[in-house]
Order: structure tokens, then sequence, then C-alpha cells
């Protein structure tokens, strides 16, 4: 599915484990000369500036092409303003961006991603053009629950295609828009249902990822969704977002009025946080660490918006300070190593990875040239003078 070539992916990440190699000092840069050598990438890949400098020359470039095209046709009554047009650029741009990659192996240079974002884009608005073409122009929840469904496979498809981290992102995005939008035909039910619909499908969405992280060339992709999935399913169950988005489907409610199990989301708003901490801790999981730790502020903005123990700003202080003292002391504990945790910074990503790098070391270290081919030996002397009785 993907379009990228695997081997080259592959040597790409292993010259990226064996560059942290270098840099910790475990080979020589001739060591680290000679592997790049032996397993080559051909893919373009140039610098960060170059990579935001193509990406917006591709896109100007695009821009007066189909601008010069659009005044070209516009006599042609109503054809530019049509979703089969646009259609027709997004198909021509998304053909370019297959050519550019297969051909001149460009691999995230700005170009692929200018030209990736204009071909998902414009077959976006072809589709959106197409429903205002036959009457659904209006903002009711046939509209959005129809255009979510094909954001979800489109960006699906992109991130598959190219492995695109943010296109994956936008297609877990679309799904949830998509139950949310659809819940609201129910309409007051949806409050009682959908703030669980969207933590178990959260949930889903993130043992996926887990289950799916063996697979390497979707790597990047694969973390960004765990990310989200972990933030939405939070956001789902969060007091302050249960409590407006029941507002929103169903009618405002006083400020004064409680929502039904707020035991449970004032209890999952603070509870669930630190869970993550703990899971993150326990399992050596940085992204569910980082994840907990962000949210323990969302936890303590929820609680003051309700309870006005102290003014906001010295609420957030308060708890960034409590975030300090105890990433301080955590950091005081782990000084010495302990139990598979450290303070000190670790260049490699896992320890698999890198047995497979210091292997490879290993073996190219060692080898030396293949053995001569054997030749037939002088002949043994059977004389028995000056002591040459055997084989020579």
């Amino acid at each position: 599915m993907i379009i990228y070539n695997k081997t080259w992916l592959n040597n790409l990440d292993l010259q990226n484990q064996l560059k942290r190699a270098h840099r910790l000092g475990d080979i020589t840069a001739e060591e680290l000369k000679h592997l790049e050598e032996k397993y080559p990438v051909g893919f373009y890949s140039p610098n960060i500036f170059m990579r935001v400098g193509l990406f917006i020359l591709t896109y100007i470039i695009t821009g007066f092409a189909g601008g010069l095209l659009s005044l070209m046709l516009s006599d042609i009554n109503d054809l530019i303003t049509s979703p089969g047009y646009w259609l027709f650029l997004g198909i021509i741009s998304y053909i370019m961006l297959e050519l550019i990659v297969k051909r001149n192996h460009h691999f995230r240079s700005g170009v692929d991603d200018a030209l990736m974002w204009t071909a998902g884009g414009l077959i976006l608005a072809a589709y959106i053009g197409y429903l205002s073409l036959i009457g659904r122009h209006n903002l009711s929840d046939s509209f959005e629950s129809q255009v979510c469904p094909f954001t979800f496979i489109l960006a699906g498809y992109f991130a598959l295609r190219f492995a695109d981290m943010l296109m994956a992102v936008i297609s877990f995005l679309s799904l949830i828009l998509f139950l949310f939008f659809s819940a609201q035909s129910y309409g007051p039910y949806a409050t009682a249902f959908l703030p669980f619909l969207i933590i178990l499908v959260s949930a889903g969405v993130y043992f996926l990822c887990v289950y799916l992280k063996k697979y390497k060339n979707y790597e990047n992709c694969l973390i960004a969704v765990q990310v989200f999935s972990l933030l939405v399913g939070y956001a789902a169950g969060n007091y302050f977002v249960v409590r407006e988005m029941g507002s929103m489907i169903s009618q405002p409610l006083k400020s004064d009025e409680g929502i039904p199990l707020g035991w449970f989301f004032w209890a999952w708003t603070i509870a669930l946080p630190f869970v993550y901490i703990a899971s993150g801790l326990k399992r050596k999981d940085v992204i569910l660490l980082r994840s907990g730790l962000i949210l323990v502020a969302a936890a303590a903005f929820t609680f003051r918006n309700y309870y006005h123990l102290m003014p906001i700003e010295g609420a957030l202080s308060l708890v960034g300070a409590g975030l300090l003292a105890l990433s301080y002391g955590v950091i005081r504990y782990l000084k010495t190593p302990k139990k598979g945790f450290t303070y000190e910074e670790l260049d490699d990503d896992q320890l698999l990875d890198k047995i497979k790098v210091e292997s490879l070391i290993v073996g190219e270290t060692f080898s030396g040239p293949a053995a001569a081919p054997e030749t037939p030996r002088m002949g043994g002397g059977n004389f028995g003078g000056g002591g040459s009785s055997a084989d020579f």
C-alpha cells in the first residue's frame, strides 16, 4: 500500500540508528560511512528549511497553473465552478504526486507534501460541491454526517499511501466528528450515550495503534493517533466538555444545574490524568506519561471553572508549582537508575533496535576478506635427513 521503497525505508531507519550510535561514540566516522554506503537510501529528503521553501514554492506553482487553466476555460459557462472541474484538478494534482514520488523519489521533501494537500483539498471541495449541487447545502446534520465519512476515507488513504502523520490525525478526528454529528439526530438521548461511545472508540483506536506498532513504516502516524486518541478519550468524559456538549445538542443548562452521572464525569476528569501517569510509569510509555502530565492542567482548569476557590491564575500557578516539585523529586530519585527508569537521556529508541545495530556493527567490524581458494600443496618429501618426513 505504501508508495515508498520499503528497502530504502528500512535502510533510512537503520542509518538513523547508526548516526545515534556514532554520536554516542560506539562507532567511528569511517565505520558509519562504510555502513551508509552498504545500506544506501535513494530518497530526496532536504533539510527542514528547504522542505518549507519547496512546500511554499510548489503551492505557488500549482496555484498559478490552476489559475491560468481556469482563466483559459472561463468562457465556458459554469465550468470552473462545477465540482467536476475541482475533481479534475484534484486528480491531476494526485497524478503529479504519484509521479514525483515514484520517478524522482521525493520523500517528505515539501513538494510531495504540497501536492498531497492540494489533491486532498480539491477532491474534498469537489465532494462538498457535489452535496451542495444536489440540494444539501444547508447546515443540517445530514450534511456534516456525509462530509466526515468521506474525509475519514480520503485522509486515511493518504495516511496509508504516504505515511503522513497529519493525514492520520485528520482521519481519526473525522471519525470522532462523524459520531458526534450523527448522534445529534437522537436529540436529548445523544447526551446519554455519546460520551461513552467516543470513549470506547478512542480506547479501541489507541489499543489498535499499540498492536500495529510492529509496522515500523507507519510508526509516526501511529504515535500521533495514539496521542490524539488519549486526549479525545479524556475530553469525551471531561465534565466541562460533557456539560457543554449536552447544552449544544439538547438545550442550554442553567449555571447551577448538573448533568446525569455527574459524579462519574468528575471522577473521570480528576482521576484519568493520574491513571495515564501511573500507566506510563508502569509500562515505561512516554506517550501515556506526557499525556497525563498535560491533562493535569486541564483537570485543574475544569475544577476551577465550577469551584472558585481562588483565581484561575493562582490555581494554575499552584498546579504548575506542584508539578515542578514532583518533577524535581522524580529527577533526584532517578539520578541512580531504578527498576528500568533513569533521568539520563537515552539516545536509542528501543533495546531491540540497539541490539540490531550492535550486531550489524560487530558483523561488519569482524568480517574480513574471503578466504583464498585452496591450491595444490607442495609434495612432501620422504627424505630421511634434515627432519623432513611430513607434508611441507
